[in-house]
């Protein structure tokens, strides 16, 4: 905003044409002859625009009762200034300061509407024309009105030497909120390029200004390079984590697969990853690398520090890295936890299998029978029941009950997906029982 703050004095001359002279003779260094005609052109000047005194104080004063927020005063102030008889300068800062306290006042429709003022008047001093086509671009910019501030905008750049790199990325910001993606790239990569040019290191927001550009031009490309930039230049700042997140999302979306984890990994190994869904998601990726040792200390660390949530759905997860990891003692503990506070067919399942894993066969059968009695299938954690009775007919054929076992093996051979392994059970079935009966009739 322009405040009052001295008498401005503006000095306007106009360029003067140098005198023209017409020699008719070859004479030289004569003083005036009839034959030598003199044209001289007056220099025209126009008197400079100056701030009389009593109108910087009425002004000043109106400046500090809008900053005391008596804007009733400052109004009354403004409009005993507008009865005198004023110059185009003193009435160009007149409205000025209208705008100024409208803008203290939050009024800012009103002060939009006295820049507006300034613009239309007369001989309207150059650099007042300035500020206040970039402080009427701003006030657009706060109610919204995107099309009006760029219009403001774009008069300033027409008659500024050297736009700032702050004044790209405003124009940056309208093209933005217009929805005009292409056009604000360029602005925004002007500002970071000077900004570079200067040995200066780009504002934190403008390089995320740079990144959502590219992110709605869906160009993952420099999206990637961009986040790099994010993370090169402001590695202490606390969105760093998110950057970090962020970019190993562009990977997964340009199909790098290893640079994803990697990336993840590294803000892990930095501590940068304190939230909940960042170490869940890390740890699920881990174990979809096939990496599930690493997958269960990114959970089992997460749980210790209050970062993760001990709850059924983190169980299962931490239980289904540490049985892939083997270690199945573990395993069958932190299982055992999650089937008792989710009470569903899957976690039940899962612990029939570490058991089975363990030839802990009544362990197995216990829980596998639950995981069949507890399955719901509307519900997310149900279980396919075929591939469960695999399960049982195998354990109940390791504790020796082939009838049992039989009987479960003929149930799946029922179902689609199960039939073949059913069958294969079936007949390797038929040839113990056959061997068994051998055996006892040689007896």
């Amino acid at each position: 905003m322009s405040v009052v703050a001295s008498p401005v004095v503006l000095a306007e001359t106009t360029a003067t044409d140098s005198s023209s002279v017409k020699n008719s003779s070859s004479a030289k260094n004569s003083s005036v002859s009839g034959n030598n005609e003199v044209v001289k052109k007056k220099k025209r000047v126009r008197r400079a625009q100056t701030m009389r005194p009593k109108v910087f104080k009425k002004l000043d004063k109106v400046r500090e009762l809008s900053d005391a927020k008596d804007y009733e005063g400052a109004i009354s102030a403004l409009e005993s200034l507008s009865k005198m008889k004023r110059n185009s300068y003193e009435t160009a800062m007149t409205w000025n300061m209208y705008a100024y306290m409208y803008f203290n006042k939050e009024d800012y429709g009103s002060a939009a509407e006295a820049y507006e003022k300034i613009i239309s008047g007369k001989r309207v001093p150059e650099s007042l024309m300035q500020t206040t086509l970039y402080s009427l671009a701003k006030l657009y910019l706060i109610q919204q009105k995107y099309t009006l501030a760029l219009e403001s905008l774009n008069h300033w750049f027409e008659v500024v030497e050297k736009p700032s790199a702050q004044s790209y990325i405003l124009r940056a910001q309208v093209y933005y909120q217009l929805e005009n993606y292409k056009k604000a790239l360029p602005d925004v990569k002007q500002a970071i390029s000077n900004t570079v040019a200067q040995g200066k290191k780009p504002r934190e927001n403008w390089l995320l200004m740079e990144r959502a550009v590219y992110f709605q031009n869906k160009d993952y490309v420099s999206m990637e390079r961009c986040l790099k930039d994010l993370i090169a230049y402001y590695p202490k700042s606390a969105s760093v984590a998110q950057y970090w997140v962020q970019l190993s999302a562009i990977y997964n979306e340009l199909g790098k697969s290893e640079l994803e984890l990697s990336t993840l990994e590294t803000a892990y190994e930095q501590g940068l990853l304190t939230k909940e869904e960042q170490l869940v998601n890390l740890a699920q990726a881990m174990l979809g690398k096939e990496i599930p040792y690493k997958s269960a200390q990114i959970m089992l660390m997460g749980m210790k520090n209050k970062h993760i949530e001990e709850n059924a759905k983190n169980l299962s997860l931490l239980g289904d890295a540490l049985m892939l990891a083997k270690e199945y003692e573990q395993a069958i503990s932190v299982m055992a936890k999650a089937a008792g506070l989710s009470d569903s067919a899957k976690d039940y399942y899962k612990l029939a299998q570490i058991h089975t894993e363990r030839q802990e066969w009544n362990d197995a059968l216990v829980n596998v029978d639950k995981a069949i009695e507890k399955n719901d299938v509307s519900s997310k954690q149900a279980i396919k029941v075929n591939e469960a009775r695999i399960l049982k007919g195998l354990v109940l054929f390791n504790m020796k009950d082939l009838l049992l076992a039989k009987a479960e093996f003929e149930l799946a051979s029922e179902s689609t997906g199960t039939e073949k392994m059913a069958g294969q059970w079936l007949t390797y079935i038929a040839s113990e029982e056959k061997r068994m009966a051998f055996l006892a009739g040689s007896e």
